[in-house]
Parts: structure tokens; C-alpha cells; sequence
């Protein structure tokens, strides 16, 4: 009989530590989804900014005597270099800092855009002789 009150306290006392232990841990399942949903959004508007700039970067290559004017959303902790035949993104996802490089068969007007903060932006890309300029003007 004392082996079964003995069965009953330890399966009481599981379910007890269990329902605590769940109570403190649903409100953080939430911040945790809500956090990788960010990182998530985060990538795709890096990705589609990045997208931007090289369509029209391949646009102005091709009609070199127009000029490329868009507006775009300037994603958050973007840093961009411009210089000889690359560009240059970096920014910060899942607490890493991530590079990429892109490499043209143009030379760029040597510019960087450091420490810019989103908002939404004019992207201007021209072309003067041999050389592409990037620009990103404040629209406010």
C-alpha cells in the first residue's frame, strides 16, 4: 500500500513541476517566436533592398544614358561600400555580422553608406563615362 501512495506523490508531484515549469516558460515561447519572425523579415528586406540596388545597377549598365531613380526602404544596420569593380553589403543577422560581396564587369564611383537609418530613401544610379554612381538621397 505504501509503495502505491509512494507512486501516486511522485506522479502528483511530476505534473505539479510540470505545469510550473511550462507556466514560466509559455510567455518566453512567445518572444522566441516573435524574435525569429523578426530575423526572419529582417533577411528578406536586406535581400530585397540588395535586389534593388543590383537591378539597377545592371539597368544603368545597359542604358548607359539614363538614369536609374527608385524609392526604397533602407533596411536597419546596412552598411554599403562602392569601390573599383565591387560592392560591398554588410549587416547584422541572428547577432553575426554577414558581408556580402558582389562583383560587376563595371567600375564604381568609390561611396559608402555607413550608419544610415531606415527609412525610405531615393536610390539614384547613373552613369558618368566609364563610371557608375550610387546614391541614396534623403527623401524627408
Amino acid at each position: 500500500m505504501t509503495n502505491l501512495i509512494e507512486k501516486s506523490l511522485l506522479l502528483g508531484f511530476g505534473i505539479f513541476t510540470i505545469t510550473i515549469f511550462s507556466t514560466i516558460l509559455i510567455p518566453f515561447l512567445g518572444s522566441i517566436v516573435e524574435y525569429n519572425h523578426k530575423e526572419k523579415d529582417s533577411l528578406e528586406s536586406y535581400m530585397i533592398f540588395i535586389n534593388e540596388v543590383d537591378l539597377g545597377i545592371i539597368y544603368v549598365n545597359q542604358h548607359p544614358k539614363e538614369v536609374y531613380i527608385k524609392e526604397v526602404d533602407y533596411p536597419n544596420n546596412l552598411n554599403i561600400t562602392f569601390y573599383d569593380h565591387f560592392a560591398k553589403y554588410e549587416f547584422i543577422l541572428e547577432n553575426k555580422i554577414c558581408v556580402r560581396y558582389i562583383e560587376y564587369n563595371m567600375t564604381f564611383v568609390s561611396s559608402y553608406f555607413h550608419s544610415i537609418p531606415p527609412q525610405t530613401y531615393l536610390l539614384n544610379i547613373s552613369q558618368y563615362s566609364t563610371l557608375i554612381r550610387v546614391n541614396i538621397i534623403s527623401i524627408h
